[in-house]
């Protein structure tokens, strides 16, 4: 897909250096020619940036794979709510336990929904906890493992409500 390409150049950044030092390493094995990667990742280019004055190219927040799920880099929002389609760039995980959807969300929808990404979610982490594993118990995803689709919830949800 890329044989074509191995030389022009390839420039790379990540959060903190370790992807592209790995990627880099991986294309310069396979002749690629020209690969170049921001050592240390796009904080620590912020960092330095910031240390000699120098204004950022990078704007807003860069996502990062832990906790934080973000770091600052400029106070620009370049993103928006998934919900409601304010700008925001605050990432988190739906806190309905059989979701955990990874989306942004802004602070009035957070409380809106209790940190959840849908009502269906919203409705189960608020039902009590053995409901909640009730709901869950015996689905088979499969290969669908990772499908966040709430279509498979909705009918224990209906069938829970007539209850």
């Amino acid at each position: 897909m890329m044989q074509d390409k191995k030389d022009k150049n390839i420039i790379m950044y990540c959060t903190g250096g370790i992807r592209c030092e790995k990627a880099s390493a991986y294309m310069l094995h396979h002749g690629f020619n020209h690969v170049y990667h921001l050592e240390g990742g796009i904080i620590n280019y912020a960092r330095q940036a910031k240390a000699a004055g120098l204004e950022t190219k990078f704007i807003g927040k860069n996502f990062v794979f832990d906790d934080r799920l973000g770091e600052r880099i400029t106070e620009d929002i370049i993103a928006k709510c998934h919900q409601c389609g304010k700008p925001a760039d605050t990432h988190t995980n739906c806190k309905n336990d059989g979701c955990h959807l990874l989306f942004i969300q802004c602070d009035e929808c957070a409380k809106q929904f209790d940190g959840c990404c849908t009502v269906e979610c919203q409705t189960v982490y608020n039902l009590p906890l053995e409901e909640q594993v009730e709901l869950r118990k015996g689905i088979d995803k499969g290969m669908m493992v990772f499908n966040k689709s709430k279509k498979r919830l909705r009918p224990r949800l209906d069938e829970m409500n007539k209850k």
